[in-house]
């Protein structure tokens, strides 16, 4: 599925206001936008290429903040797209059960 460039650039803003109301609750380092530009490729599409080191550093950062993002209703579009858990999966990233996350 490809996404048109109107669509990636509300898509973007849309997550750039999400950030805000997740760094009111979380420290600064917690940034789902730094995710963006080297994990998108990877998880959109029918079959989504395995991602690269870039795209799993990124994603390493961004672990201590993920049962932020999973508790947050709003992100639950971005993390249903396809590809999330065959990414998470490949940089060895355990995406949390928000019931379980403190």
């Amino acid at each position: 599925m490809k996404m048109s460039y109107a669509s990636l650039v509300a898509t973007m803003l849309a997550m750039t206001i999400l950030t805000v109301q997740v760094n009111v609750g979380m420290a600064q380092e917690c940034d789902p936008m730094k995710l963006v530009p080297p994990c998108y490729s990877f998880v959109t599409g029918n079959t989504p290429p395995p991602p690269d080191s870039e795209c799993c550093n990124v994603l390493h950062d961004q672990n201590k903040c993920l049962c932020g993002y999973v508790k947050n209703p709003a992100y639950q579009p971005i993390l249903n797209m396809p590809g999330i858990k065959t990414v998470a999966q490949a940089c060895s990233i355990t995406i949390p059960d928000p019931k379980t996350c403190t």
